[in-house]
């Protein structure tokens, strides 16, 4: 596998699972080509900004053993031949609080829990703590061919030593969930720490955002070397887009912050 087509979708999602998967399936069926693993936004089960009160995204949310939302998706990853990588409100046993969780799902059939997200986005006035229970334990790795993957999700992004801990576990790129709300400089904050993520951590970083009302969009794609190859701008759409393993371990080798890391730092995850 000398690259890795990744597929994103970007657009707006409701409240209501049944028909945020009707929507998936359509943007997927017109214009799904060949990508290895197709990324979903995050809330694009359930938009809890979508006026929903915490007990509201209880009901709706699924635990993933029983998941209707991922069985459908399920068919559909299935009917495409592809993987696809979700965003998943996931039901606890501590009512009215749920997880944010990405569940991989495999065109075999095969799902699996990756991550639940940690840094909940209690910041600007808003908490996401009022939702969810944060995650306890990092992603675990992604494979596409032989190369490594791991997954964040939105308010990650704002922390580097989530990233540095995943690039020095020799990841070759981050799909990052994102609902990245609208606000004063929150576009451009976006697109800066997308760029920063990447490069230095020397590796890919895959987002696909929210867009919409609430939503900045601008989903993409940026490289080992800082830039961002792929800006989807705020419009809904969906693209695919080759990402080259060669790159990242040409970047590391060209600037060797990783391997300098290694001597002199440790990175301790406190959960």
């Amino acid at each position: 596998m000398d690259e890795i087509i990744v597929g994103i979708v970007q657009d707006e999602f409701k409240a209501d699972p049944r028909k945020n998967y009707e929507k998936i399936k359509e943007i997927l069926s017109k214009h799904y080509r060949e990508a290895d693993i197709v990324l979903l936004p995050e809330y694009s089960m359930i938009n809890i900004l979508a006026g929903l009160k915490p007990l509201d995204v209880y009901n709706r949310s699924e635990s993933l053993e029983d998941s209707s939302f991922i069985a459908r998706l399920s068919d559909l990853a299935s009917s495409l031949d592809t993987n696809i990588l979700a965003h998943i409100i996931e039901k606890t046993d501590i009512k009215p609080k749920t997880m944010s969780t990405s569940v991989l799902i495999e065109p075999s059939g095969r799902t699996s829990k990756v991550y639940s997200k940690i840094h909940l986005f209690d910041a600007y006035g808003y908490r996401e703590s009022d939702y969810f229970i944060p995650g306890n334990s990092l992603s675990k790795g992604i494979y596409l061919g032989k190369y490594l993957f791991y997954v964040a999700i939105c308010f990650d992004l704002r922390f580097p030593e989530l990233f540095r801990t995943y690039t020095r576990n020799n990841a070759y790129g981050v799909f990052v969930h994102s609902g990245w709300v609208k606000g004063y400089l929150k576009e451009e904050i976006l697109d800066i720490l997308g760029k920063a993520r990447s490069h230095e951590n020397t590796m890919y970083i895959i987002l696909s955002d929210h867009t919409g009302e609430l939503y900045v969009g601008r989903s993409g794609v940026f490289n080992p070397y800082g830039f961002r190859e792929v800006d989807m701008g705020f419009k809904p759409g969906y693209i695919e887009w080759a990402i080259k393993p060669e790159v990242v371990e040409e970047a590391r080798k060209t600037i060797p912050v990783i391997d300098k890391s290694r001597i002199f730092w440790d990175i301790l995850f406190k959960r």
